[in-house]
């Protein structure tokens, strides 16, 4: 099955191939080394979303909607947000990136870091990772993962991270340091011991690395971290706890956490995993050398792991549906995944180096449904929101 669907998606790149000589856009557009400006702000809005752009002639069932969606979410979505992280943006065989570039830089994103563009002869396509913010990026590093399994193989999968610099009124700069990834998908049902789950896995203890690499090289005590994306691990256990509802539930059945998702923070914190876990013939812990302390501000806030993808409705008779069925696969109805994730790091907050105090102070998923459209959310997934608070408050 996955080499049929690595062909058949490689026939549909080379088809549109030509589309992708005329897209020019560069991959970055930081504040110059001269530049001195620094926005004054006492919030910072973030979302994460995975857009579901992937490159022409790729679709799941009648239609896409790409063009559609991506207005749409130009002039509904990408308005409310300050920072905003994107998956599945491609840029491969498509001028959508650049029109997204173009009229996010009109809306007051001055500033964005972006996936490397691919060529036919990189035999890949770009990462589809985005950062768009309307504050200056002042540093920006990237990691590629180790190539995906399946249909994974083709995109360059990885992380794209950015230093963006804010201010309070008074106060010197601060900085944020904001993430975003997208990792190994599962194709049908997930079973811990599958070795596309050892891959993401893998690729989370990459993600680990290059933060022990980035973090100290460009934070400073006190400087809140971000991590955003679609992660691909499903952190829900799916066990029913009411036996007389027979269906899975958003919140009640969402608090246990499932064991790729303890062991998806173990790896990202630097703790490692019991190879046993993938397995009695796994042998790796990806244990890193040092501990980064991460929150997961769903799951914490929440107190349970909400729903982003797959999700259902139950009608006033009981009956149990899927909640979106336009760009979703059969498949894919109604499985009630938790696989999209804003992270905190900011253990040494007030250490008031700074003179600010950066804390995060609201996150929720959002659904970004689109009424009157002929598609009835912006994407298959649905978006994360979170809002940061800077304040000059003492211990």
């Amino acid at each position: 099955m996955y080499l049929t669907s690595v062909f058949v998606v490689f026939l549909s790149i080379f088809g549109a191939y030509h589309l992708n000589m005329l897209s020019t856009s560069p991959n970055m557009q930081l504040a110059t080394t001269t530049s001195t400006s620094f926005m004054t702000t006492a919030r910072l809005r973030i979302l994460t979303q995975n857009m579901f752009m992937r490159p022409p002639l790729i679709k799941n069932n009648k239609s896409d909607w790409k063009d559609a969606r991506l207005d749409y979410f130009i002039e509904h979505i990408l308005p409310n947000y300050d920072v905003v992280c994107l998956q599945e943006m491609f840029e491969f065989a498509s001028s959508r990136r650049s029109r997204l570039f173009a009229a996010a830089e009109k809306l007051g994103f001055a500033y964005y870091v972006a996936s490397e563009r691919q060529y036919v002869w990189s035999a890949a396509i770009d990462g589809g990772l985005v950062i768009l913010s309307r504050f200056p990026i002042v540093a920006h590093e990237s990691l590629v993962y180790r190539r995906g399994m399946g249909p994974d193989w083709i995109p360059k999968k990885g992380v794209e991270y950015a230093k963006i610099a804010a201010q309070m009124e008074g106060a010197e700069a601060t900085y944020v340091h904001v993430f975003t990834t997208h990792t190994q998908a599962s194709y049908g049902e997930v079973v811990i011991t599958q070795p596309d789950v050892k891959r993401r896995l893998a690729q989370l203890f990459e993600f680990h690395e290059f933060m022990e690499r980035v973090l100290p090289a460009h934070r400073d005590s006190g400087e809140p971290v971000v991590l955003t994306g679609d992660f691909n691990v499903d952190s829900r256990n799916h066990v029913l706890t009411d036996p007389k509802i027979a269906y899975e539930r958003d919140v009640e059945d969402g608090v246990q956490t499932s064991d790729e998702g303890a062991g998806m923070m173990s790896v990202l914190q630097g703790h490692g995993i019991d190879p046993q876990l993938l397995g009695p013939d796994n042998k790796d812990t990806f244990k890193g050398k040092t501990i980064i302390e991460l929150h997961d501000t769903l799951r914490e806030r929440l107190g349970y792991h909400p729903v982003t993808f797959g999700n259902i409705m139950v009608d006033s008779d009981g009956t149990v549906r899927p909640r979106e069925t336009v760009l979703t696969t059969h498949q894919d109805n109604m499985v009630m995944h938790s696989i999209d994730y804003v992270m905190w790091h900011n253990p040494d907050a007030d250490s008031q180096k700074h003179r600010i105090v950066a804390k995060i102070v609201d996150v929720g998923v959002m659904p970004n449904f689109t009424p009157g459209q002929q598609f009835t959310q912006i994407s298959d997934h649905y978006g994360v929101s979170a809002e940061i608070h800077f304040s000059t408050e003492q211990k």
